[in-house]
C-alpha cells in the first residue's frame, strides 16, 4: 500500500478553522500558513481535483485524509457574532494569545470543529515511487 502526501503547490495557501462555542455564541478562528502536508494510504491514486478551483477541504472526501503539518503561520483572523460586543472579542483574542486551546477551554469555550482548507493547485506525490502530480495554475 502506498503513502499518499498532499501539499499545496503556492505558499501562503493553507487555512485552519476552528469553530469556538460558549453560551449559545460562535467564533471562528481562522489561521494561514504557508504550508500543509495531508497523507493517506491506497493502493491507487487518490481522487483529487489537483486544480482546485474552490479549495479542498480533508473531511468529507471518499479517501480519508490525515493532517501530518501545517508550516509556518503568517496570519490569524476571527470572524465574530453580530452581538458580541468589542471588550468581549478582546477578551477572547487575549486568551488565545495567552494559551490558545487550554484558555478557551478553561473559560468554557469548547472547540465545535476544526477544518483544513488548502487553496489553489496542489501537489499529489507517491511517497513509494516519487511521482508527482501537479494541478494547473490558473495564473
Amino acid at each position: 500500500m502506498a503513502i499518499w502526501k498532499l501539499t499545496n503547490d503556492h505558499k501562503k495557501n493553507v487555512v485552519e478553522r476552528q469553530f469556538w462555542t460558549k453560551d449559545g455564541l460562535t467564533v471562528i478562528k481562522d489561521e494561514c500558513y504557508r504550508w500543509g502536508v495531508f497523507s493517506t494510504e491506497s493502493d491507487e491514486r487518490p481522487e483529487v481535483d489537483l486544480d482546485n478551483p474552490d479549495g479542498w477541504e480533508q473531511f468529507g472526501q471518499e479517501q480519508d485524509w490525515d493532517m501530518e503539518e501545517m508550516m509556518d503561520g503568517c496570519w490569524v483572523e476571527w470572524t465574530w457574532p453580530d452581538d458580541m460586543d468589542e471588550e468581549e472579542r478582546q477578551r477572547v483574542e487575549e486568551l488565545w494569545n495567552e494559551d490558545s486551546f487550554e484558555a478557551m477551554e478553561n473559560d468554557g469555550w469548547y472547540n465545535d470543529d476544526t477544518e483544513h482548507w488548502i487553496y489553489g493547485p496542489l501537489r499529489l506525490t507517491n511517497e513509494e515511487t516519487g511521482e508527482e502530480f501537479v494541478g494547473k495554475d490558473p495564473y
